[in-house]
């Protein structure tokens, strides 16, 4: 909310859409997540709002996503709890908006295609927990594509769309894979807080 003040963003006639990731990330993890209700503010799922589901299901996830910033999940009352959980299962996993005549993509983590369209397909499979090479494993936890160009592969341009944005992975300042653009610039770890504007 403070860098939002800063670049004067306006509330009634700009967007922030986030990458995923709006919790286990300090105190306020609840009201992080309760952005979503608001009409300015968008989120696409990231792996920790999938552990938070996950470990609701599987009470052996619980001490992981505990030591990996969970415990402010496990500390609300039954009803606040049920509502982040609500809140969690809400968010879509990809999110496609177009904004004067280009298409912009959300991905949390990573997307194992090149072509958008096949991409978005291959999410729709039921094989979350029975492939950890399913393209919504990528999509939530996945670093392929990002690590491949830290080590100088070449990799191609997503067909499909215009750009995506994605997070997950910490990097120095925003980087470029021909037309995937990540923006997690470890705030959490003492980086900044990375805002990209779409004009």
């Amino acid at each position: 909310m403070n860098k939002l003040e800063q670049i004067k963003f306006d509330f009634n006639r700009d967007m922030v859409i986030s990458v995923g990731d709006l919790v286990d990330r300090g105190r306020e993890s609840f009201k992080c997540l309760e952005l979503v209700k608001q009409p300015w503010f968008k989120a696409i799922r990231g792996n920790h709002e999938q552990m938070c589901l996950e470990a609701a299901i599987a009470p052996e996830m619980q001490a992981f996503h505990q030591r990996h910033g969970g415990q402010w999940l496990y500390d609300l009352s039954t009803n606040v709890y049920k509502d982040a959980l609500k809140l969690c299962l809400g968010l879509p996993i990809v999110l496609e908006i177009t904004f004067k005549g280009r298409n912009y993509g959300f991905v949390h983590a990573d997307i194992n295609q090149n072509d958008w369209n096949i991409f978005k397909q291959k999410l729709l499979k039921s094989n979350y927990y029975s492939n950890t090479q399913s393209t919504l494993q990528n999509a939530l936890w996945g670093r392929g594509r990002i690590r491949s160009a830290q080590n100088n592969k070449k990799m191609e341009v997503i067909s499909g769309i215009n750009q995506i944005y994605l997070g997950h992975t910490v990097v120095d300042g925003p980087t470029r894979v021909q037309n995937c653009l990540y923006i997690d610039t470890g705030c959490i770890f003492g980086g900044k807080l990375t805002l990209e504007e779409i004009k």
